[in-house]
This record gives structure tokens, C-alpha cells and sequence, in this order.
């Protein structure tokens, strides 16, 4: 093959073109001067350039396909992050309206039912959000494997990386063998001195745009770690509130459920009361209300008690037995206070009692011993308070108002 031939081959394409034609002139100068190579030698090494440059290429395109890859796994992530953010807002929209369906239970007595079943419609909210932080906990595992498999990628990406890095140590040893012979045939090549030097140059400028490339790749990997560890801890922050929030919703279930069983209680229990001392009621000798979770029976002391004495008359003792046998069979876990009231009247002289405050203190304690005794409630369910005349329900001006005040108050206090 003539020396014009060579010169007129057409360029390769590629992104290490202008580098394999450098390559390939100062091996052509030096194989015709020194004769020390073969065309067949000189074409099998542009081959061999020619392939690493094609496999360079590659590797570049893949971890462009990467970048977008990983950009997608961001995008999904960012949207998980705002689904279980809604979730939340839901899952607070939620305890809200039962909150506020439990305090209207208190409020309103007459709308109990409806109330329940707004309850019931709730919970069957709080079941379908439950199943919702389910998909959406599946949805995150199917990302974690997904960021894996990119960890995976990465990985060969690296490997891949190392093996062309030791392909260029080689070729650049192969480059020091050239310079190494166009050195020493220098001497009779003085007739191409001024396209050597330029090819020199072309080479110093291609060795500093492969350092660029290979920082540039070095500082996109460890961009991509930086990601994907950000992601992991995101998805780590996620399960981790979704963890909580589930415990959260687990408690609150199972308080509100021990809330709803006392307020059933209670209201059955005044129910009983109301439909066995009728009579009582109807005549105003015994008066139940609710005052928020407690359940108060008022009895007036012309039942229970003679004037100025703290002995139960015989007359209130089945009133008593019938209000004793009712709170047996309620919930056990209701507690029993019973407080005595009096008017403002002093006692007289002959009392042995040495104030209404006393007076008020021992038919508490008498009505008490009664409920354990006779009535068989639990000792420690009951409790005896005096209250004397310092908590009147009406006015001590008139014989109605003291007579009012005059009275006994069960009130059932549910823990």
C-alpha cells in the first residue's frame, strides 16, 4: 500500500475519531521509517481503537438510560410522599368527626341512636383508609425492590467503568511505545516535524478530554449515591410514620370503644332507674340527670331521713334496696359517690351533731353502709361525702328551696 493511499482514507466518526487518525499517522511515520511494522499490524491496531471508542460510546448511552431511570423513581416517590401526607389529613379529618360525634352523644341524649350509627359510618371510614395505607405500604416495598435493582445496575455500571479505565492504562502504554519510537526516529523524519508537532498537540488536548470525561462520570456516580441513599431514608421516614400512625389508630379505637361501653352502661342504668322508681320521679321526691359522664340520683331527705337524725327510716329503705339492687347489676367498673346536703337552718340544741356539715357526713356514710350490706355493692366502689349546706341546687330564702336541699346524691362516675 503507497503512503498516498493511506493519507486518503476517509475519518472515523466516532467520539476518539481525531484521536485513532493521530494515532494512526505517527505509527504510519514511524513504520515508514523505521520499517519496524506491517500494514496488517497497523490496521488490526486502529481496529482495536476503533472498538474502544464503540464501547465507550455505550457505556455513556447506558448511563444516560440510567439517569432517566432513577429521575422516574424520584418522580414516584415524590407522589408516594404526597399520597400518605392525604392520608394523613383523612385519617385527622376522621378522629375530628368522631370526636365531635362522641361529644354530641353527651350532649344529646335523645339523638344517641343517630349518633351510633354516624359512629359505625366512621369506622368504616377509618377501615377503607386503613386498606388504603395498606396498597400504598405495597406500593413503597415495589419501590424499594425497584431502587435495588438500580443499585444493582449501578454496580455493573462501576465494574464496566473499571475495565475500560484499564483498557486506557494499556493504550496508554501503547502511546508511550509510539512516542518511545518517534523519538528515536526523529532524525529521519525531519521532512514531517511540522505535522508531528501538530499531531502532538491533537493528542495533549484528547488525553485532557478523557481525564474531564472520566471526573465527569466520577462525579455523576457519586451523585447517584447521593440520591438513591436520600431516597432510601425517605422511604425509611415513610414506614416509619405509617407504622406509627397505625399504632395511633389502634390506640384511639380501642379508647373510644372503652368510652362508648361506659356511656352504655350509664344510660342503661338510668333507664332501669327511671322505669323502676317511676313514682318517685313523677312526684319529685327523686330527681336523674346526666351532668357530662356522671349519672346523678337526687332523693329528698323526707324518704330517707327524719328531721335532724341520720337513722334511714324504715319507709326509704326499699327505695334504697331498689336503687342498690339496680346499681349491683350494672358495670362493675362504675364508681359510687354518695353525698349528703342540707340547708342553711342551723340544728338545734338538743342535736348531737355539731353542725349540718356532720349531720350531712353521717347519712352519706349510713347510705353507703346500706348499698355494701343490703345491696351487696363492692366496697371499693363506693365512696361518702358531706357537703353540708355549702353546694345548694336552689335557694334557702323559701321552704320549697330548702327543701330542695335538703337530699342525698348518688352519683355514678364511670373511670
Amino acid at each position: 500500500m503507497k503512503l498516498s493511499e493511506l493519507l486518503i482514507e476517509p475519518e472515523v466518526t466516532l467520539e476518539l475519531a481525531p484521536l485513532i487518525d493521530v494515532l494512526f499517522l505517527i505509527v504510519l511515520f514511524y513504520a515508514v521509517s523505521s520499517s519496524l511494522i506491517s500494514p496488517e499490524d497497523l490496521a488490526r491496531l486502529k481496529g482495536q481503537l476503533a472498538t474502544a471508542a464503540t464501547e465507550n460510546r455505550t457505556l455513556l448511552e447506558h448511563a444516560n438510560s440510567q439517569e432517566a431511570v432513577l429521575s422516574r423513581l424520584q418522580a414516584d416517590l415524590a407522589q408516594s410522599t404526597r399520597q400518605a401526607a392525604t392520608q394523613s389529613e383523612r385519617v385527622a379529618r376522621l378522629e375530628a368527626e368522631l370526636q365531635a360525634g362522641a361529644a354530641q352523644v353527651t350532649r344529646y341524649e335523645g339523638e344517641i341512636a343517630g349518633q351510633r350509627e354516624q359512629i359505625g359510618r366512621l369506622q368504616g371510614d377509618l377501615v377503607t383508609a386503613s386498606a388504603s395505607l395498606g396498597d400504598h405500604q405495597t406500593r413503597l416495598a415495589e419501590q424499594a425492590q425497584q431502587l435495588t435493582r438500580v443499585q444493582a445496575e449501578l454496580d455493573s455500571k462501576e465494574q464496566a467503568l473499571a475495565a475500560q479505565a484499564q483498557r486506557i492504562v494499556v493504550m496508554n502504554q501503547s502511546l508511550d511505545d509510539v512516542r518511545a519510537g518517534l523519538a528515536q526516529s526523529q532524525a529521519s523524519v525531519d521532512q514531517q516535524t511540522q505535522r508531528a508537532t501538530a499531531a502532538q498537540a491533537a493528542l495533549t488536548r484528547l488525553e485532557a478530554e478523557s481525564k474531564t470525561l472520566a471526573a465527569d462520570l466520577s462525579r455523576e456516580q457519586a451523585a447517584h449515591q447521593a440520591d438513591q441513599a436520600a431516597a432510601q431514608a425517605e422511604l425509611e421516614r415513610l414506614r416509619v410514620q405509617v407504622t406509627e400512625l397505625s399504632s395511633e389508630n389502634a390506640r384511639y379505637q380501642t379508647v373510644k370503644k372503652a368510652e362508648l361501653d361506659r356511656a352504655a352502661g350509664i344510660e342503661e342504668t338510668q333507664q332501669r332507674l327511671a322505669e323502676s322508681l317511676k313514682s318517685l320521679i313523677e312526684d319529685k321526691s327523686l330527681g336523674v340527670q346526666r351532668v357530662n359522664d356522671r349519672l346523678v340520683l337526687e332523693l329528698s331527705d323526707r324518704i330517707l331521713f327524719d328531721s335532724g337524725s341520720e337513722q334511714l327510716r324504715s319507709e326509704g329503705l326499699p327505695v334504697l334496696a331498689n336503687v342498690a339492687r339496680i346499681l349491683a347489676s350494672r358495670v362493675h367498673t362504675i364508681q359510687i359517690q354518695v353525698g349528703g346536703h342540707t340547708d342553711n337552718i342551723p340544728l338545734g340544741p338538743g342535736s348531737h351533731f355539731g353542725s349540718n356539715w356532720a349531720l350531712s357526713a353521717a347519712r352519706a356514710v349510713n347510705v353507703v353502709r346500706f348499698l355494701e350490706q343490703t345491696g351487696g355493692i363492692e366496697p371499693n366502689r363506693l365512696a361518702a361525702v358531706g357537703y353540708g349546706e355549702f353546694q345548694p341546687i336552689a335557694s334557702n330564702a323559701t321552704p320549697e328551696g330548702r327543701t330542695r336541699n335538703r337530699r342525698i346524691e348518688i352519683v355514678l362516675l364511670a373511670q
